[in-house]
């Protein structure tokens, strides 16, 4: 009882003294509850963080109802914390193996050992601005070696809740876009320099529960995919009807977003998951044919709203601006001069940059911490993660990335043409196939592997992809064996 009843003085203590001692207890608290069910095993703690990941920006803006804005936030230690505890328990259990042994797992290791070097290059400047980009994408990166580890009953529990909470997400957004951002979180937009885009016209976009509209598009995006492949692989009418209305609160969602890349994202999983759920080729392409006919024609006959639309909302029809906003980047996504800005980027970037230093300038480059530290800093904004990495990580780098994106696509294709139809894991195999092409284009049009709640989830899936190979090839083997 002594652990419990000194936790019990110290919140009275904490409460008492409010402010940064109660911020410090409350995270304290949570990096003990996330951690706690590791005594229990690894797929426990993977829960607790990815139920916490997609309110991780609502906890962040909550804690102002207390504490002062600062740039520093140390809510974003949490999650790192408790994956680097969980990783260290899952090496002690002797799984060195784990770093060689499946089909990526040899490679990833390789991107890791790049991200880890990149930590110290003295281009981004202080080791703090390295630290603080490893944040972003080595943690998550972690994540490969837990997909590699978990049961095909976590990875099914793991896709239910992103559907669940994509929905508390999206539910919450709606609320912000019809009655406006409560106190606290006007507070943070009042006070933030790092996300000029929330403005969409003369309204506010909404984020949710999350920390960003990109993260609620791309969680939303993979979320509907979801629930259309286990719509698709479920024969009760009941759980069928459940989970297509579950695919239709996302998808509104991932609409009120604005995010047109989460649409795009979100067409090319819908067809790819039609492919792999036909039973053959020529069914599939039948099938994808029937659903891009009308398509096709919306888009060339439907009529995209002009600037002038979009800026004549007022500031109460946040709902309507939004999904004009959404509806032009859409339908004329050549049109949006943000998309001809960032072909321009990506050009000067690919001839004057990256040709410049071709082992990287650090993992922290053109990270929030080296634009704070490094106001002299000239990169554009970049919005493609593949970019990034030939900025951070050189050349190398970005082509082992590639290279782990184009194999586990490849990897979770066969997976999902040789599962046999009707079981749980054929489900879980179609959605991972479905999602791999999403996760290509996001990285190209995005920084979905530097995501808060989307980076962990995509390098989980890749891991499991990359183990349940393993599996197939050896039950393969045993097959021949025995024949």
């Amino acid at each position: 009882m002594a652990p419990l009843q000194a936790a019990s003085l110290f919140t009275v203590w904490a409460i008492g003294s409010g402010g940064e001692s109660l911020r410090m207890w409350l995270l304290a608290a949570m990096v003990w509850l996330m951690s706690l069910p590791l005594l229990a095993g690894l797929e426990g703690a993977l829960i607790a963080m990815m139920f916490f990941e997609p309110l991780r920006g609502l906890l962040r803006r909550a804690q102002y109802l207390f504490v002062n804005y600062s740039s520093e936030d140390p809510i974003h230690m949490v999650t790192p914390i408790v994956t680097m505890i969980a990783m260290m328990v899952l090496v002690r259990k002797g799984r060195l193996q784990q770093f060689w042994s499946t089909p990526l797992a040899g490679w990833v290791t390789l991107l890791g050992i790049i991200f880890f070097l990149e930590i110290f290059n003295p281009l981004q400047g202080s080791l703090f601005v390295g630290l603080s980009g490893a944040m972003f994408v080595l943690v998550p990166l972690v994540w490969f070696y837990f997909g590699q580890a978990v049961q095909e009953r976590f990875m099914h529990r793991a896709m239910k809740l992103m559907v669940l909470l994509g929905i508390i997400g999206s539910l919450y957004g709606l609320y912000q876009l019809m009655f406006g951002y409560p106190a606290f979180e006007q507070y943070w937009i009042e006070n933030t320099d790092m996300y000029q885009s929330i403005a969409v016209g003369h309204v506010k976009r909404a984020l949710g529960t999350f920390s960003s509209a990109e993260e609620w598009g791309r969680y939303t995006e993979i979320g509907a995919i979801i629930a259309l492949g286990f719509f698709a692989g479920t024969k009760q009418f009941r759980a069928r009807m459940g989970w297509l209305v579950c695919a239709a609160l996302l998808i509104g969602g991932m609409l009120l977003s604005g995010q047109r890349t989460a649409i795009f994202g979100f067409m090319v999983g819908v067809v790819a998951l039609i492919m792999f759920s036909a039973r053959t080729w020529r069914t599939g392409f039948a099938r994808v044919t029937m659903l891009l006919v009308p398509m096709a024609l919306l888009f060339v006959l439907a009529q995209a709203p002009t600037d002038d639309e979009l800026w004549s909302k007022a500031e109460d029809e946040r709902v309507s601006a939004v999904l004009t906003h959404t509806q032009r980047g859409t339908l004329k996504p050549t049109e949006e001069d943000s998309l001809q800005i960032r072909f321009q980027n990506w050009g000067d970037l690919i001839t004057s940059v990256i040709p410049y230093r071709p082992l990287g300038a650090g993992i922290g480059a053109g990270s929030l911490s080296d634009m704070r530290n490094n106001p002299d800093s000239d990169l554009p904004p970049i919005d493609n993660f593949i970019l990034v990495l030939a900025i951070t990580c050189g050349i190398p780098g970005a082509l082992v990335f590639v290279w782990i994106l184009l194999r586990a696509s490849w990897l979770s294709a066969r997976l999902a043409r040789t599962a046999e139809s009707g079981t749980r894991n054929a489900s879980i195999n179609r959605i991972a196939a479905a999602l791999m092409p999403v996760l290509i284009l996001n990285s190209v049009f995005g920084m979905t592997f530097s995501i808060y709640s989307v980076a962990p989830v995509a390098w989980l899936l890749i891991g499991w992809v990359s183990a349940e190979a393993l599996r197939a090839r050896e039950n393969n083997e045993r097959e021949v064996l025995v024949i």
